[in-house]
């Protein structure tokens, strides 16, 4: 078997990192009684609000998650049901919702940032600062390479790729 190129090195490393940290972040949601589901709609609409932007609706989540509308809209269904998630009509658009966290919510949130940081401490015990401003802006200059190609623009769906949905540097949520 031939060795590894490095790109195609990197990228297998790329995708082995995340899927371990979301394996460890899944486990460690668990202990406060979030699904993988759970967590990452937390994550994401509280984000957005944090970082004051416009509030998701669910088509914009749903992209972001790269779920099918209907499989995240059933989630969120039960999610409002048990109070964690709130959704009010876009004033711009009928049709649409935006979404919230709700009160009852915002302890688990808080909760699941601190997990996060917990996790991304431990995943980068022994890597210093200069180290991680050196990965992030090769990643950040990789992402931007993908977004900037038309082929990235669509995905085989017809839908968006994810990779244009923002991507906020330093945040944990």
């Amino acid at each position: 078997m031939l060795p590894l190129s490095p790109a195609k090195n990197l990228y297998l490393l790329m995708q082995d990192v995340a899927r371990l940290l979301r394996r460890e972040i899944d486990q460690r949601a668990q202990t406060i009684g979030l699904t993988s589901a759970q967590w990452r709609i937390l994550a994401s609409v509280a984000r957005a609000e944090f970082l004051h932007q416009e509030p998701l609706s669910q088509a914009a989540l749903a992209d972001q998650m790269e779920m099918e509308p209907i499989t995240l809209s059933r989630q969120i269904d039960r999610m409002e049901a048990s109070g964690l998630i709130e959704r009010r009509p876009n004033p711009l658009d009928r049709r649409a919702y935006r979404l919230f966290v709700t009160e009852t919510a915002k302890p688990l949130v808080q909760s699941f940032r601190t997990i996060g940081t917990e996790c991304i401490s431990g995943a980068l015990a022994g890597i210093g600062e200069s180290e991680i401003e050196r990965v992030t802006d090769v990643l950040e200059r990789m992402r931007s390479n993908i977004v900037a190609r038309p082929e990235a623009a669509d995905a085989p769906t017809g839908q968006k790729s994810a990779t244009n949905s923002p991507v906020r540097k330093g945040r944990v949520a």
